[in-house]
């Protein structure tokens, strides 16, 4: 998830009434986690459906909304004076036909901003924008720029100064030679012309989506920013352009929309900013929320959440949605925000009208539960991880199967954290150690979860995994809390077998079988890979199979 610092000075400057501790206290009720406090910030984590608290301005924006001192939609301001024109060549349909931008000028220097935007542009690009896939933002200092632009394509030989390079350099030696080139060149490995954005005098600016040109960097003394969005989804590019445009308004930066010329028809690409709509019906919140509300009392709250509204003919209520919202699609999701507006916290619980029961757990998941006492009692830790993993991870741990990563690969990932499925419990916990270097040792770590393999068809499977970290950890120690599960919970012998598996040193790792069946393995954890993590401390674990076990075992 995405982590933004937001420093108490401006916590100060925005709620000069407010004691901070106040605000604190309603970070979670606006769906943030706090991640840790510390004298000058308070870090939080968000959801990647919420990319507008990509910035420190995008909550404060919605706490002024909570503590009643700005309601109603954000007001949002541009000039529509026709100054900056760009014009998009045809070439360029077939690679990243989209592109849009504006102009934001200050009579300040600001490196708070300028710093924050290259913070909020990396969140963005990893998150909505599905690693620049989507959409690339571009940041430029518009005092280096002559107008009109033009945004189409160049041969591969071609060259100019990338950003942070002294030296030219042709485009296909960016995308073979510099780090980013090589990180983002799939995305345009399909093509022998490549797209650019050059201003009047030729001179490219940007090379979308790898890099910017050196020409047109940010310094500490850039007042004046050209913010170009380029990309192949017009519903991605126009939500990253109204987060980036409603920031810089509310802070102060004077607006000027970019002109697009296509063909012979002409675009602003600010005016495209629209609220969109959504109908309400006043019931529906005493349906969901057990609230019976009036319909000016749930208008109060939806203004309180930035949410503009008015009354229909039929009494309905429509919801004006800021653009920068994208998370608000349906009169559920109004709902939401009717409670957060209401105040999560002062929602009273009740006792349904009718009878219920409690249920009775099946025999599956008690057998589990038995299995968590156990390991808890031997000392471990529960830990309680995310089915998918990012790139990095999942090519560490089946780095010998491209295909079957092809094939556990999610199609449209939200978030490059989590962009394939997992196939073992130990990918999982060997993070969460890489995560806890700090904290003394030994850590001894459990997790129940599932986990994924491809039969013509994707596979589910619950696993246990369990990793030990320790100056004494050992393939014994492994295997004997091994058996305490085998005897205590699964009544079952096994046997071992050594086995060569690449995660394991040599020698030192086995595979776990019940009357010849594999059901998993054991071993002491490769030094290469726990070097890999920045792990400083041996490891060894195990990982079963317990969908397996609990077919052969009988469940009580």
């Amino acid at each position: 998830m995405p982590v933004i610092n937001i420093f108490k000075s401006r916590i100060r400057s925005a709620f000069p009434n407010t004691k901070i501790e106040k605000i604190v206290a309603k970070l979670p009720f606006i769906g943030l986690d706090i991640e840790g406090i510390d004298r000058e910030k308070i870090r939080v984590e968000y959801n990647p459906n919420r990319p507008d608290f990509s910035s420190d301005i995008g909550v404060f924006r919605s706490l002024n909304g909570l503590f009643n001192i700005k309601t109603g939609l954000p007001p949002f301001n541009y000039s529509s004076d026709r100054l900056y024109q760009l014009t998009i060549d045809p070439s360029v349909n077939q690679i990243r036909p989209i592109i849009l931008f504006f102009v934001a000028k200050n009579d300040k220097i600001n490196t708070f901003i300028l710093n924050q935007l290259i913070l909020m542009q990396e969140d963005l690009h990893n998150g909505i924008a599905r690693g620049r896939k989507k959409a690339a933002i571009g940041i430029h200092d518009l005092d280096a720029i002559k107008f009109p632009l033009i945004y189409n394509t160049r041969a591969g030989n071609e060259s100019f100064i990338p950003l942070g390079q002294t030296q030219p350099f042709k485009f296909k030696e960016v995308l073979s030679d510099l780090e980013v080139g090589k990180q983002y060149g799939n995305l345009l490995k399909n093509f022998n012309q490549y797209p650019t954005i050059s201003d009047k005098n030729n001179k490219v600016i940007s090379f979308p989506p790898i890099i910017n040109s050196n020409n047109t960097k940010i310094t500490d003394k850039s007042k004046n920013l050209l913010i170009e969005i380029t990309g192949t989804n017009l519903e991605i590019c126009q939500s990253i352009l109204a987060i980036i445009s409603y920031y810089l308004n509310e802070e102060g930066y004077k607006l000027f929309s970019g002109f697009v010329h296509e063909n012979k028809s002409i675009s602003s690409s600010l005016k495209l900013l629209k609220d969109k709509t959504v109908l309400v019906d006043k019931n529906i919140t005493k349906r969901y929320l057990g609230l019976d509300l009036s319909i000016k009392e749930i208008i109060q709250n939806l203004n309180r959440c930035r949410i503009g509204t008015s009354i229909t003919k039929n009494k309905r209520i429509k919801c004006f949605i800021p653009p920068y919202r994208i998370d608000l699609i349906t009169p559920i999701d109004i709902v939401e925000e009717v409670a957060i507006g209401y105040g999560i916290d002062n929602l009273e619980s009740t006792t349904p009208l009718f009878p219920i029961s409690s249920g009775a757990r099946n025999n599956y998941f008690r057998k589990i539960d038995e299995i968590k006492e156990t390991l808890i009692g031997l000392g471990l830790l529960e830990m309680v991880n995310f089915t998918m993993l990012d790139r990095t991870i999942s090519t560490i741990f089946n780095f010998a199967d491209n295909e079957l990563l092809e094939k556990i690969k999610v199609n449209e990932s939200k978030s490059k954290e989590h962009e394939f499925l997992r196939t073992n419990i130990l990918s999982s916990l060997v993070h969460n150690l890489s995560y806890n270097v700090h904290e003394e040792y030994p850590q001894k770590i459990f997790e129940i979860g599932k986990t994924f393999s491809f039969k013509n068809k994707i596979i589910e499977q619950w696993n246990l995994g369990v990793l030990l970290a320790s100056n004494n950890a050992n393939y014994t120690e492994a295997k004997s809390i091994l058996q305490s599960i085998f005897k205590i919970n699964l009544g079952m012998e096994f046997t071992t077998r050594r086995n060569d598996n690449n995660l394991f040193l040599k020698g030192r790792s086995a595979d776990i079988l019940y009357e010849n069946k594999l059901i998993g393995f054991i071993g002491e954890i490769s030094p290469d890979l726990i070097t890999k993590f920045n792990l400083r401390v041996p490891l060894s674990g195990f990982e079963l199979n317990l969908s397996t076990c609990f077919q052969d075992c009988k469940l009580k």
